[in-house]
């Protein structure tokens, strides 16, 4: 079976200085980069750095603006499903273990890792495999596989941990279910129904999950969307109103001010500024 560029497992891209790369992730993906450097912006994060020599994690369901700084190299791994380093090594295992240094990032913290000379090695055989046209779904499958193998093998459980901590659960049916329909539903109610708790059930899951109410979980995410709408594309503001459901422009502009500290406009200017003066 062998799956077009767009829809491969394992994916390699050139890109020349200046170009923009968009992307909203419906699954979790690693980025290695090769060659170049590249200036991303991701939820609250903006104009960070991504250098040659490093890799990250894009969460899925996440939003995020790259442009190429320098002719750039990508390798991107798409984890269709739940990643396990191998057969005894699952990520959740990464979240039960009781590792010396404590949990220091959140959802809008992406962590880069250096690569190593076995993913260096991993990497020049993905490229050759592609760029000889062979990208036989079942081969990159084993060549995931192979990547997830190098992980466990030959970086400590501390920098997984922490690499990972993103999308550490300790239940992943479940926080796969939440993200598979929270921008569906009118209310939490509807969301219980869906996961087949009560109530009172569903919210005590969701918070030993997430580790925080379900509503306000779901206004975070929704406020990192927003910022991203507002601060990474030219859309008027009456149309991201819209999108996200906002009764009226005064509504959205009270919510911007609540969850960012200044109207929406104000943000987008300052924003601008602050990446026009950045190096």
């Amino acid at each position: 079976m062998y799956d077009t560029q767009k829809d491969s497992i394992i994916r390699y891209l050139e890109k020349e200085k200046g170009e923009k790369i968009s992307f909203k992730s419906t699954h979790n993906q690693l980025f290695f980069l090769l060659k170049g450097e590249i200036k991303y912006n991701f939820e609250y994060k903006i104009n960070k750095i991504f250098n040659a020599g490093t890799f990250l994690l894009l969460p899925r369901e996440s939003n995020c603006v790259m442009e190429v700084e320098e002719e750039s190299q990508l390798v991107i791994v798409t984890m269709h499903h739940e990643i396990n380093f191998c057969a005894h090594f699952p990520l959740i295992m990464l979240s039960e273990r009781n590792l010396s240094q404590e949990k220091t990032t959140n959802d809008s913290l992406l962590h880069l890792l250096e690569t190593n000379e076995m993913i260096d090695d991993w990497l020049k055989s993905v490229v050759k495999s592609i760029s000889t046209g062979f990208k036989c779904a079942y081969f990159q499958e084993l060549k995931q596989k192979e990547m997830l193998y190098y992980l466990r093998a030959f970086y400590s459980k501390e920098d997984l941990y922490v690499f990972f901590s993103p999308i550490l659960n300790n239940d992943t049916a479940f926080a796969d279910l939440i993200h598979q329909n929270y921008e569906s539903i009118k209310n939490i109610n509807e969301l219980a129904e869906i996961t087949r708790y009560s109530l009172s059930g569903f919210k005590r899951k969701f918070g030993k999950v997430f580790g925080m109410p379900p509503a306000v979980w779901i206004k975070r995410k929704k406020a990192k969307k927003i910022f991203h709408e507002i601060n990474c594309t030219v859309k008027p503001f009456k149309e991201i109103a819209i999108e996200y459901n906002f009764s009226s422009p005064a509504h959205f502009d009270k919510f911007c001010k609540k969850m960012y500290n200044m109207s929406p406009g104000t943000l987008r200017e300052s924003t601008k500024n602050r990446m026009l003066n950045t190096p």
